[in-house]
């Protein structure tokens, strides 16, 4: 069966997002320095805001997985090209970073080399890397995943109904799974995908339906857009500002007040937020694809070709940038703050651009050599 067409618009996606993902990292220590400043909730907001992005990363990859496979046979033949890519471009980065940043660790007396099995298999060689765990998990399971939504696309012929279903299944299994460890199992949920199934849910939803997701959420151009279409825009775009607004609120509190409300909250918000920002930005990609200059388009489109390599090295560079202590007046540290987000983001960016095109076997390290962000077909490998 021929491979679907790619979808040019995931690139910029991607690219939004991974500047997400080095906004909260490049803030979360300002949460400590500008707690008690007026600095304190501009930086909040910042980073909670921006906490949608590995959830969306989740989406995504759902997205592109059923996208790409939804319509093939499952053989075993191409479960085993399916598998030999992971293992190519997705876990042999990790465990070569995984590697990198525990043994660092390790050197410097703070963490036992002993433990390092472990955190290879639950992604806690440095804090970035349990998105990958949780990638890797759903992975293992997609077969499983594809083969249970094939056979509901076989008893259901709309692919609407058939997208509500999926989505409802994923949100009553990480939902059920969530109540039952609050009060009954007490664990470190950790880097668990169940806790994250619901964006990988909403992804697959999407991609089953996307032709008539794609009409509802992209017109093409010159389409007169209906009134029920305008409507549903706005709302969602309203409720992703409320939604976010309102969780950046309750921490603001839990922060200045110490006042915390049930965690069952705090998972509602994020979870509701995410899975409506995951939509939003979607739509916002499309946007950009479509009306913003070429040279901006392709800019943000090469950042979310690179997205899984910048992931993977910016807090390396963060890292040691913060040792620069450039902390000073209160218009100092904000550039200080601004100055870390810039080089974690552009200073990856161009070290993952430069391998990929001077370096051979760039992508034992960094994952699928992308081609040009806005030509090519085929599959997208998406970590």
């Amino acid at each position: 069966m021929a491979k679907k067409e790619r979808i040019p618009e995931l690139d910029i996606y991607r690219g939004m997002l991974i500047a997400a993902v080095v906004t909260i990292h490049a803030t979360s220590m300002a949460l400590i320095d500008a707690r008690h400043s007026l600095l304190f909730y501009p930086f909040l907001f910042l980073n909670v805001f921006s906490s949608f992005a590995v959830p969306v990363f989740i989406f995504v990859s759902g997205f592109v997985l059923f996208y790409n496979y939804v319509d093939r046979p499952l053989r075993g033949k191409n479960m085993l090209v399916f598998f030999r890519k992971r293992l190519m471009f997705i876990v042999l980065p990790y465990v070569l970073f995984s590697l990198m940043y525990y043994l660092t660790l390790v050197t410097r007396g703070l963490m036992p080399l002993s433990d390092l099995p472990l955190v290879l298999l639950t992604g806690k060689a440095y804090t970035h890397l349990y998105y990958v765990i949780i990638i890797i998990q759903f992975y293992l399971v997609f077969p499983l995943l594809l083969w249970g939504v094939q056979r509901l696309r076989h008893w259901i012929s709309s692919p609407r109904r058939a997208a509500l279903v999926i989505l409802t299944v994923g949100l009553v299994i990480q939902w059920g799974f969530v109540l039952l460890n609050k009060y009954v199992w007490q664990e470190e949920r950790g880097s668990l995908a169940i806790t994250y199934i619901s964006y990988f849910a909403l992804g697959a939803a999407v991609a089953i339906g996307y032709e008539e997701f794609k009409k509802w959420f992209f017109p093409v151009s010159g389409t007169a857009v209906g009134r029920g279409q305008l409507i549903s825009w706005y709302g969602l775009w309203a409720a992703w500002l409320l939604l976010g607004i309102v969780y950046v609120q309750i921490w603001f509190v839990a922060y200045r007040e110490a006042i915390y409300a049930d965690s069952l909250i705090y998972e509602l918000l994020r979870n509701a937020h995410a899975l409506v920002s995951a939509l939003v930005l979607f739509q916002f990609s499309a946007f950009l694809y479509r009306h913003a200059n070429y040279a901006l388009r392709t800019w943000i489109s090469w950042l979310g070709a690179c997205s899984f390599g910048i992931y993977l090295l910016h807090p390396a560079l963060l890292r040691v940038y913060r040792k620069l202590n450039l902390h000073g007046t209160p218009v100092e540290y904000i550039f200080s703050v601004a100055g870390g987000w810039l080089l974690a983001l552009f200073g990856s960016w161009l070290i993952v651009t430069l391998c990929f095109r001077y370096v051979p076997y760039s992508w034992i390290g960094l994952g699928t050599v992308p081609k040009s962000p806005s030509r090519g077909k085929g599959e997208q490998v998406s970590g």
